[in-house]
C-alpha cells in the first residue's frame, strides 16, 4: 500500500484486524467484523466511527462570519452561537465544491469541517478569497481528531460516560474531559440520532476504548458508514455531488438561501439540467444496484444512478440517481445482464430517524 494517512484508530485497527483502504490518500478501515453487522448495530444500539481523515479549520477574525457567509450557500448571520449549519461551497458556475458543516460559536469563531477528498480543494478556494476579510484560517485537521458515536443509544451512553446532557439536532457543547476540552454535537451521517466529538487524539482514543469496554460499543468502518447514509439519503461528494451539479439539481434547494444578498455562485445554482430521486426496487429480489448503472424505460435510457446498494433496513435494492429533466415517471428499470428490475421513484432518502425530541 502507498504512503497514506493514518486516522487516530490506526494502531486499533492494525490490532483488530480491520480490513482497510486506500481512501482519498487515507488508510481507512472498511470494515471490523462485517458491513452488515456494524450496519446494524447502529440502527439499534450504536457504533463508533473514526472520522478523522475529515478536514477540520479554526475560522477567526473580525470578518469571519462576513467571509464564511459570502462563500457558503446557507445562512451563519441568523444561526444562533452553538448550532451547526449544513451548507454548501460553491463555483461561480453554481456547482457544489463540497459540502461542509459550520459550527458557530460566536460571529469571530467558527469550525469549519470539510470532506477529506476535497481538503485541498477547499484550501485554495478559502485562501484564494480571504485576502479581503480580516480572517485567519488555521488548518487543524492534524492536531485535532474527530469520532462519531451514532444510533438509537448514543445519547444514553455518552451520558453515562461524559455526563453531557441531550443536545438538540445541530447543537452542538464544549465540556471538559480527563482535563481537555471536547466539543460534542448532535451531528452525524448515518439518519441515526448521535454525536460527533473534536478533541486531541489521545482523548479521543480514550473515550474510543471506554465505549468498547465498557458500553459493548462495536468500531464501525467505512462499508456501514456508505450503507447508512445512502439509507438515510445524505448525499456523497463524487457520486452524488460535485463541481458539475448545481444545489437544485441535487435537491439541496433548501441550503441555497437566495435572500442572503449575495453568495458565491448564487446567480447559478438554480439551474437544472437533471434532478436527484430516489430508487426503491420492488419486492425483496437482493440487486446491488451501482454507481453508473444506466436508468432505462422501454430501453430509453432517462438517467443513471449516482449511489446504490441492497438495504439491509429495507430488504430491497436502493439507489440515488439522476433523471435528466422532461422524464415524468413513477418507475424505472434496471438492466443487468439477463435481467430488467422494476424500481418506484422516491424521495431522494428512505430511512431517517433523527427528529428531535
Amino acid at each position: 500500500m502507498k504512503n497514506l494517512a493514518h486516522p487516530i484508530s490506526y494502531s486499533f485497527n492494525l490490532n483488530q484486524g480491520a480490513r482497510t483502504a486506500d481512501f482519498h490518500g487515507w488508510e481507512m478501515p472498511t470494515f471490523y467484523s462485517s458491513i452488515i453487522e456494524e450496519h446494524r448495530v447502529v440502527r439499534n444500539h450504536f457504533g463508533i466511527f473514526d472520522v478523522s481523515h475529515m478536514g477540520r479549520w479554526w475560522v477567526v477574525g473580525q470578518s469571519a462570519q462576513e467571509f464564511l457567509d459570502y462563500l457558503t450557500t446557507n445562512d451563519l448571520t441568523n444561526l444562533k452561537n452553538f448550532k451547526a449549519v449544513y451548507t454548501l461551497l460553491l463555483n461561480e458556475e453554481g456547482g457544489i465544491i463540497d459540502d461542509l458543516i459550520i459550527y458557530k460559536f460566536n460571529p469571530e469563531k467558527f469550525l469549519v469541517v470539510n470532506n477529506a477528498g476535497n481538503h485541498k480543494a477547499v484550501t485554495d478556494w478559502f485562501l484564494h478569497h480571504k485576502q479581503n476579510y480580516q480572517v485567519d484560517l488555521h488548518d487543524i485537521s492534524s492536531s485535532i481528531g474527530q469520532i462519531a458515536v451514532q444510533g438509537p443509544q448514543a445519547q444514553t451512553i455518552l451520558d453515562q460516560l461524559l455526563g453531557i446532557d441531550k443536545l438538540k439536532y445541530f447543537s452542538f457543547t464544549e465540556i471538559i474531559y480527563a482535563g481537555e476540552n471536547i466539543i460534542i454535537s448532535a451531528t452525524g451521517y448515518t439518519g441515526e440520532k448521535g454525536y460527533e466529538l473534536y478533541a486531541k487524539s489521545e482523548v479521543l482514543m480514550y473515550i474510543w476504548n471506554k465505549l468498547i469496554s465498557n458500553h459493548n460499543g462495536l468500531p464501525c468502518g467505512l462499508g456501514a458508514r456508505d450503507l447508512l447514509r445512502l439509507e438515510a439519503g445524505y448525499c456523497l461528494h463524487g457520486n452524488d455531488i460535485s463541481p458539475l451539479t448545481t444545489p437544485f439539481e441535487a435537491g439541496l434547494d433548501w441550503v441555497c438561501k437566495l435572500n442572503k444578498t449575495n453568495f458565491i455562485g448564487k446567480s447559478k445554482c438554480q439551474n437544472k439540467t437533471k434532478n436527484l430521486v430516489g430508487l426503491l426496487f420492488e419486492g425483496k429480489t437482493k440487486i446491488i444496484p451501482r454507481s453508473h448503472m444506466p436508468i432505462l424505460l422501454k430501453d430509453q435510457k432517462l438517467g443513471e444512478i449516482t449511489s446504490g446498494n441492497f438495504s439491509p433496513y429495507l430488504e430491497r435494492g436502493i439507489a440515488l440517481a439522476y433523471l435528466d429533466l422532461g422524464f415524468d415517471v413513477d418507475f424505472v428499470e434496471l438492466k443487468i445482464r439477463d435481467n430488467t428490475y422494476v424500481a418506484q421513484i422516491t424521495a431522494p432518502w428512505f430511512y431517517r430517524n433523527i427528529k428531535n425530541d
